[in-house]
């Protein structure tokens, strides 16, 4: 029998006013209990992965967004990052109080990548709760304090290269998947409960040089069982990354923006990061981070701050570079594997031997005229040496003439064919030039330096060219009267040695024809 049962069992019919005093004392020592164990929560509070920071086990071109580039063939890359959060999940009572139960978090992320055969990476990355703690659990009904430790979810995946960049593609891109296993900790907010820890991760990624800086960009999901967490459902989100990072072999910088969209509550995450990277020789790279959130979002910290250190190894000399295995010049910059006298560090065909002259590749003729392709202004078409490769005109009544600038220049910047600066006052001047001769045609050439794949080069002088005489069309020229031609590098005026010579290079020149 209860204990309120038998209570008012001891008082008999007689005595009602008793009997309603002891039943108020009950309702009342009830209420009071209740009102002591907690306040109410929207909904149940389940365990979730509260850890929302991502990072670049190859890191590649950054600690913090993948981007399309991967690790060589036989290279690896060990890390140990120490992170430390605060605002982590706060949570609401029914009266109206905001509790922080994860108001800090102190863990460690274990990562390694490995590339075992050209084109493909794989990787796994293991976070581990060191310390976290928060405050007001206990004044909420169901809620029971994290624990203070634990393991993160662990995640294993791969990554596979479609286009590279070294082999004349406009960016790098590569695709990926990644699978979470549930061996985290629940009660430390390191995965959800049970099977429903598993998650997947499918994700492109790509990439692109642009002089000094890389660019990468990374889209995908986070496949995952829906849960419902107070105020709001936990499940599948998609993530986004878009990193800039400074390039070369001293200190480096980046700056990272990841989102994360879910796609079973209509909220965003948004975290803002950078980073910076430092060699200390011998394969080993400190590095840090710190960021900030944007969004109250459970996991989204107010702010973290983290470092590390960082092992990578690429493969010996005698591995790679000897054999005629296939590999790109960075693995072997000290030695000239094919005697030509250019380094690997600078020869474009490492395990050939070609011309100084023209970055260690052989000369070639490709139609067959006596005048290697560098030096022939017309690959396609067999001509004569005195025309540099091209063949002699049709009529002998047509005449070329050099239209002159006045040492001025059409400037585009590294990597891109829009005209700048004065370009396009220049170019007015030539298409006032070319109505009042209306007798005669123009040839647009548009030249590079030798910075970059050589066919890459031929493509961006090809398209210079071609907005230059876009750009004549537009002010009234008629298309008929204009040629426009890419040689890429293969005629420069000035020595490739030099920033100034390489500017001198990059160039459009105007050829006035009869």
């Amino acid at each position: 029998m209860s204990f309120p049962n038998l209570l008012i069992r001891r008082f008999s019919a007689k005595d009602l006013p008793l009997r309603e005093l002891a039943w108020t004392c009950v309702l009342a020592a009830a209420l009071v209990a209740t009102r002591a164990a907690g306040q109410t929560l929207s909904s149940p509070l389940v365990a979730f992965d509260a850890e929302r920071l991502q990072l670049s086990a190859a890191a590649t071109d950054s600690l913090l967004v993948d981007s399309g580039r991967l690790l060589s063939e036989g290279s690896y890359r060990l890390s140990l990052l120490a992170n430390y959060e605060r605002g982590i999940l706060v949570l609401e009572g029914s009266d109206g109080e905001s509790r922080s139960i994860l108001h800090y978090r102190t863990s460690a992320w274990l990562m390694g990548a490995w590339s075992p055969v050209e084109r493909l990476e794989l990787s796994i990355r293991l976070p581990v709760i060191l310390s976290q703690g928060g405050h007001g659990a206990e004044t909420l009904e169901g809620v029971a304090e994290p624990a203070s430790s634990g393991l993160g979810t662990p995640e294993v995946g791969g990554r596979y290269s479609l286009l590279r960049r070294e082999e004349g593609a406009p960016v790098s891109l590569a695709v990926g998947f990644g699978v979470g296993l549930p061996g985290g900790r629940a009660s430390a907010f390191g995965r959800q409960e049970h099977w429903a820890g598993f998650q997947l991760s499918p994700r492109v990624s790509l990439g692109r040089e642009v002089g000094r800086f890389a660019l990468g960009a990374s889209v995908g999901a986070r496949v995952r069982a829906t849960e419902a967490e107070p105020g709001r459902d936990v499940g599948t989100e998609l993530e986004q990354g878009l990193v800039v990072a400074t390039r070369g072999d001293g200190l480096r910088g980046e700056l990272a923006l990841q989102v994360a969209e879910s796609l079973v509550h209509p909220d965003v995450a948004v975290e803002l990061l950078g980073g910076v990277r430092l060699p200390i020789g011998h394969g080993f790279e400190l590095n840090a981070l710190a960021g900030h959130g944007f969004t109250d979002i459970p996991g989204t910290p107010s702010w973290r701050a983290g470092v590390g250190i960082a092992w990578a190894h690429h493969p010996p000399l005698g591995d790679v570079c000897q054999g005629g295995r296939k590999h790109t010049p960075a693995q072997c910059p000290g030695n000239d594997e094919d005697g030509d006298s250019v380094p690997n560090k600078e020869d474009r065909c490492p395990l050939e031997a070609g011309a100084p002259d023209n970055r260690g590749c052989p000369d070639r003729d490709s139609d067959g005229d006596g005048v290697v392709d560098r030096l022939d202004r017309c690959l396609k078409e067999p001509g004569v040496q005195g025309r540099q490769g091209c063949p002699e005109p049709v009529s002998p009544s047509v005449r070329e003439e050099r239209l002159s600038l006045a040492d001025r220049k059409i400037i585009f910047q590294v990597g891109l064919a829009e005209i700048q600066g004065d370009g396009a006052r220049i170019l007015d001047e030539v298409a006032e030039l070319l109505k009042s001769r209306p007798d005669v045609s123009l040839r647009i050439e548009g030249h590079t330096d030798n910075t970059g794949p050589e066919q890459l080069n031929r493509s961006l002088s090809q398209e210079r060219a071609d907005a230059v005489r876009a750009y004549l069309i537009q002010r009234g020229i008629a298309g008929s009267r204009l040629e426009a031609r890419g040689y890429g590098p293969s005629r420069p005026i000035a020595s490739n040695d030099t920033q100034e010579g390489q500017s001198e290079n990059r160039r459009v020149e105007f050829i006035l024809t009869k």
